[in-house]
């Protein structure tokens, strides 16, 4: 079969590789489309080290059924599923309290087992949802970085009454001002890159003026930048609760004053949990997530897709439909 394998840091072949096999309790599948987020990027440079060189990517995948394994039911060939790509042990601590989150023994897919840009993938039963008939493939493609948004919104308790700000307009910043928009919640957003502005206006949401007054409820900061978590300190209103889901580095200038007196609540939003934040979002997908899309590639196209994905203003993914045709 064909998949796109990382062959040096910043360098990505199309390979020839055997189709993987699977075992009772997994799911053979055939991929359709992923996307690319940031955590690829990071690994595409070099920052984010690799098992083994090739490498096979990706991890916001699309595919459908086929092959199941003996001990599998319910399930039949040709089924579209969303593929849930962190796979959580079930038996460690936080686990068991249902903060699969912070599994102990978290399998990340395309980080520390092969991704999912190749002809066929494997995965554990439990991992690959129903997709909802009703969604496009791009849509779908979607859904997974969609979770991250509906799981900092769960441990917010986002309702439709708050002023919501989103820091950070790249693609996990869009799907929540999607999300958010959709669900008729007045949402802002802070965002120097013009097209990202542009973008994040045309699906609904109102750009933070600097030196405006305005203050918010919740407030997602997606940046992972230590300007991001101090605007998120600055512009919160008395009570409000702080996301952060952004990975960064950078230490902070934040006073704790700020924090107690105007009684603020800051959540790290890691990834999601299983299964609770996936099962909502497929209950529940929104359409017009497409328009989230900025970036289409084929895999003889991946060098590009993945030099030029940080300078799209929006979403990238791959369709891998007409492989093996």
């Amino acid at each position: 079969m064909k998949a796109l394998a990382l062959t040096a840091p910043g360098t990505v072949n199309v390979i020839e590789t055997e189709i993987p096999t699977f075992g009772s309790n997994e799911l053979l599948i055939k991929m359709l489309g992923v996307g690319i987020c940031g955590s690829d990027l990071s690994v595409f440079e070099g920052h984010r080290k690799v098992p083994s060189y090739p490498w096979i990517m990706g991890h916001e995948g699309v595919g459908e059924i086929a092959g199941i394994g003996e001990d599998v039911k319910g399930r039949v060939i040709g089924e579209k599923v969303v593929i849930e790509p962190n796979y959580c042990c079930f038996n460690c601590p936080p686990c068991r309290a249902g903060v699969t989150s912070g599994c102990l023994n978290r399998v990340i897919v395309g980080m520390e087992v092969p991704g999912l840009l190749s002809e066929y993938a494997v995965v554990p039963d439990p991992f690959a949802w129903k997709a909802p008939d009703y969604l496009s493939l791009e849509e779908l493609v979607c859904l997974e970085p969609l979770t991250v948004g509906v799981a900092a919104m769960r441990r917010t308790n986002t309702e439709l009454d708050h002023r919501c700000l989103v820091i950070g307009a790249g693609s996990t910043g869009l799907m929540l001002i999607n999300l958010l928009s959709i669900k008729g919640i007045e949402v802002s957003f802070v965002e120097p890159h013009a097209e990202r502005s542009e973008l994040a206006e045309s699906i609904g949401a109102h750009k933070h003026l600097p030196g405006s007054m305005e203050s918010f409820d919740r407030i997602f900061e997606t940046s992972g930048t230590a300007v991001g978590f101090e605007t998120a300190i600055s512009l919160s209103a008395p009570g409000a609760k702080i996301a952060v889901i952004g990975l960064g580095t950078e230490p902070a200038n934040v006073i704790s004053t700020d924090i107690v007196r105007r009684r603020l609540s800051i959540v790290g939003s890691m990834i999601y949990d299983h299964p609770q934040d996936f099962s909502s979002t497929i209950s529940d997908a929104p359409k017009g997530l497409s328009r989230i899309i900025q970036g289409k590639y084929t895999l003889s196209e991946a060098q590009k897709a993945f030099e030029s994905a940080p300078l799209v203003p929006g979403k990238s993914w791959f369709s891998l439909s007409d492989l093996g045709e």
